[in-house]
This record gives C-alpha cells, sequence and structure tokens, in this order.
C-alpha cells in the first residue's frame, strides 16, 4: 500500500521531480569544479598537495576514458567530464610542483615525482578502459565513477591523519565536495523513483554499501579537521607561552 501512494505520488510530480534532478546535475557540477580549483588554492597557499597520488590519479584516469575512448556513456553530464578533465590537468601540474615538499622522507619518490605520477594515472586510465571493456562502457562509468568517489573522499582523511597536520586541508575544498556529493546522491535518487536510466541503484548492494561508505567518510572528515586543527591551536598556543617565558627569563639576566 505504501508503495503504491509513494509510486503514485512520484508519477503525479514526475516533471517538477525531473526538474529538480536537473537542477541537481548541473549544481554537482559545478561543486565538483569547484572542489577541484579549491584544491588548487590550498595546494598553493599550503606550498604542499592538497590531495593524494591515488584520488587524483584515479581520477583523470577515469575522465579520459569517458571523455574521448567512451565519451557516449558520459553523455548526459554533456561535456562535463572534458571540462574536469582539463581542470584536473592543470590540477595535477600544481600538485607535482609542491609534492616535493610532501615526501622529503622518500628521496626516490620525491626525485622522480612526474613519473610516479605519470606510471599511476596510466595504469588508472588502463584499469577503467579494461573494466569498460568487461562490464560495457554505460556500468564501467557508473563503478568507474564510485571508485573515483570513494577515494576522493577517503584520500583526505588519509592524508590529514598521516599527516596530523591540517596544512593542505581545506573545509571549503570538503565542502564543495559534500555538495556535489549529496546533490547527486538526491539526483540519482529521484532517477531510480521516476525509472530514468542511470546506472543501478537501490536495487544493488554494492550501491547501498558505496552510499553508506561515502557518507560516512563525509561526515568523518571535517570532525577529523577538527580535532587535529584544536591540537594545533593549542601546540601554538603551548608554544607562545614557552617563548614567552623565555624571553622573561632572559629580560631577568640581562
Amino acid at each position: 500500500m505504501e508503495e503504491s501512494s509513494l509510486l503514485s505520488a512520484v508519477l503525479e510530480h514526475k516533471n517538477a521531480l525531473a526538474s529538480v534532478a536537473e537542477f541537481l546535475r548541473i549544481l554537482a557540477g559545478i561543486c565538483w569544479t569547484l572542489n577541484y580549483f579549491s584544491m588548487l588554492r590550498t595546494s598553493r597557499k599550503d606550498k604542499i598537495p592538497s590531495t593524494g597520488i591515488f584520488p587524483l590519479c584515479n581520477d583523470i584516469g577515469w575522465e579520459f576514458v569517458y571523455a574521448f575512448v567512451y565519451p557516449t556513456a558520459s553523455a548526459h553530464w554533456q561535456g562535463g567530464v572534458r571540462v574536469w578533465f582539463v581542470v584536473h590537468c592543470i590540477v595535477i601540474t600544481y600538485i607535482i610542483k609542491y609534492a616535493y615538499n610532501d615526501w622529503y622522507h622518500f628521496p626516490l619518490v620525491q626525485r622522480n615525482l612526474y613519473l610516479v605520477y605519470g606510471a599511476v594515472t596510466i595504469g588508472f586510465a588502463f584499469g577503467q578502459y579494461s573494466f569498460a571493456r568487461e562490464v560495457g562502457p554505460d556500468l564501467g562509468f557508473f563503478y568507474g565513477g564510485v571508485l573515483c568517489q570513494t577515494l576522493a573522499s577517503l584520500g583526505p582523511i588519509s592524508q590529514i591523519l598521516s599527516r596530523n597536520s591540517t596544512r593542505g586541508a581545506s573545509l571549503l575544498t570538503w565542502l564543495f565536495r559534500a555538495i556535489a556529493t549529496f546533490g547527486g546522491f538526491i539526483k540519482l535518487t529521484i532517477y531510480y523513483l521516476t525509472g530514468t536510466g542511470a546506472g543501478p541503484w537501490f536495487e544493488s548492494p554494492m550501491c547501498k554499501f558505496y552510499i553508506g561508505l561515502t557518507l560516512f567518510l563525509d561526515f568523518t572528515y571535517p570532525i577529523c579537521y577538527y580535532v587535529i586543527r584544536r591540537q594545533e591551536l593549542a601546540n601554538a598556543k603551548m608554544d607562545a607561552q614557552m617563548e614567552k617565558k623565555n624571553k622573561a627569563k632572559l629580560g631577568k639576566g640581562v
């Protein structure tokens, strides 16, 4: 009874829901683009990469495959994937420029950053292409994007925890990504309810896992940021107090 009532409500407001879904599609596209530009800003400001190797290189590999090899699979984004590919190519040049400061503890990588980033990007591109050949471009686009989304949410958490610092981290970047993610989820839910083909959704156990994991990761990031930032402020306050005491001692000594 409840399902039939829901179906009736969906059918009754199908056009309105389609308009909402289109708005969310545009919003998600804009926010993903702003997310990438925010990465540029943060990397330039802190002189350190604002994203990890795997999320960035996998994104570029996925975008290359579905912008140029299988463009029809991403046609509903109306060229958005190509825009992201271009933006990501700009991002990776900035990331490599400042990655030198992030790999001082591993000279082998530090000396071969272009080779490392290039090899990982090509590897992910071949992986995305092979997956598309295996399951078909439409499913490949969807589940390849799932991997992009998962790494985009997991990477910043791993980065901020491993550094134990908010340097290179950004709540603004997270906010753009979170809006794009949640908006995309709502859009796909509308597609599912209205019968618009956009890949598997609630009928797929894997998609349910993906939704839960991504939401968990995106809610976790600002908590990690807050905890580490509070720790940094406490340490800075302690250092300032110690410096003040040392100056006072020196003044008395004089």
